[in-house]
């Protein structure tokens, strides 16, 4: 997107500092320097169909995922760690547009490289409790991304009425265990594939058990986005 007059004028008199590097951004809009976003770790999975589950780094840990393919910028490691952090926990918000917009230059990307592309886009649900909380669900913003990104719906498919305990440092059974019941899936009508976004992946449980329940109705084809995947399945 073009920057306008008034914006490079604003950029000129008082630029933005890049959110990594904290050094003054070179573009108007931009929230990175032009060393900083070149230098962003990623994941190149058009090698590999564009599914992070043909990595062998991946498939040894995520072992039978009720999933079909998993598409991430990045392992979960430096910048987006701490971006992640500052944006679920500290309410940086500046972080958060950042992430969204990051997710929405590799969708277009994605999409160009011919990617397949689903019949609509979901998110990981949270409790009313925990929206009220944090004041927002980080998934379904990550979400309204590729919807734009592809024109296409971005659909809420999950209510959670219980609050699901935090899930950090709980390992793949325990995280399972905490889901039951607590995660329900609306009563509407379901398209053959879906993909569905949440922030990170670590051990695969939250999104295993939201497919599971998309495949018992009859989904075809799950396939999961995140920001980021975690190296400890």
């Amino acid at each position: 997107m073009q920057a306008t007059l008034l914006q490079q004028l604003v950029h000129k008199l008082a630029p933005n500092c890049c959110l990594w590097c904290q050094m003054q951004v070179q573009q108007p809009q931009a929230q990175l320097c032009d060393f900083c976003h070149a230098h962003l770790p990623s994941l190149d999975l058009s090698w590999v169909e564009h599914n992070a589950l043909l990595l062998p780094q991946v498939a040894q840990g995520l072992t039978h995922p009720r999933f079909d393919s998993l598409y991430s910028l990045s392992w979960y490691r430096q910048p987006y760690r701490h971006w992640i952090s500052q944006w679920k926990f500290q309410h940086q918000h500046a972080v958060g547009e950042l992430l969204c917009q990051l997710l929405y230059q590799r969708a277009v990307l994605y999409q160009q490289q011919g990617g397949p592309l689903p019949d609509c886009i979901s998110y990981t649900p949270v409790s009313n409790k925990r929206l009220q909380e944090r004041g927002f669900n980080q998934a379904k913003l990550l979400a309204l991304q590729l919807a734009e990104a592809w024109q296409l719906p971005c659909v809420s498919l999950f209510q959670s009425p219980d609050l699901v305990p935090h899930q950090i440092g709980l390992n793949r059974k325990e995280r399972l265990a905490n889901l039951k019941g607590k995660i329900q899936l609306k009563q509407r009508p379901l398209p053959a594939h879906v993909t569905l976004v949440d922030d990170v992946i670590t051990t695969g449980a939250t999104l295993d058990y939201l497919s599971s329940l998309l495949k018992a109705k009859g989904v075809q084809t799950v396939s999961v986005w995140t920001l980021a995947i975690t190296r400890a399945f």
